[in-house]
């Protein structure tokens, strides 16, 4: 398994300092992508989702704040909460990591033929739902 999850993090690149050619680390990349697909979020809830350490999520979202692809926005139902969006900037970056990520897989797969890309594909869904199931976790 550990030389399985090094072959798939090299392919990946995953242990790039910056993922996608965007300059930015893996955290940087996943917090991006949870609100991306959340469409806004509570910093303690991407703590729980991603498992960060908070203060390194603190600093994550300010460094992507100052650079103005979140915006921080107190919550309609509780003033006391602040949610966490991606600024138009935000969303152009989380496209494009959609984009290469597509592009990424595209690539990894361009000389498997359609019944390897299913079994490959059926293999991934059998492994993530083997490791749920032990985790005790639903799929997404």
């Amino acid at each position: 398994m550990r030389r399985f999850n090094r072959f798939y993090t090299n392919i990946l690149g995953v242990l790039d300092k910056h993922i996608l050619g965007t300059g930015y680390s893996f955290a940087e990349v996943r917090v991006i992508i949870e609100i991306g697909i959340r469409g806004e979020s509570i910093a303690n809830n991407l703590v729980d989702t991603l498992t960060i350490d908070r203060s390194y999520m603190s600093r994550i979202v300010n460094k992507l704040s100052k650079e103005g692809l979140l915006v921080k926005v107190n919550s309609e139902a509780d003033s006391r909460v602040s949610l966490i969006r991606l600024t138009e900037k935000g969303k152009e970056l989380y496209a494009e990591l959609n984009d290469r990520s597509d592009q990424q897989i595209l690539k990894l797969m361009q000389n498997l033929d359609e019944e390897e890309i299913r079994e490959v594909y059926a293999s991934m869904m059998n492994i993530q739902e083997k490791l749920n199931k032990r985790a005790g976790e639903t799929t997404r």
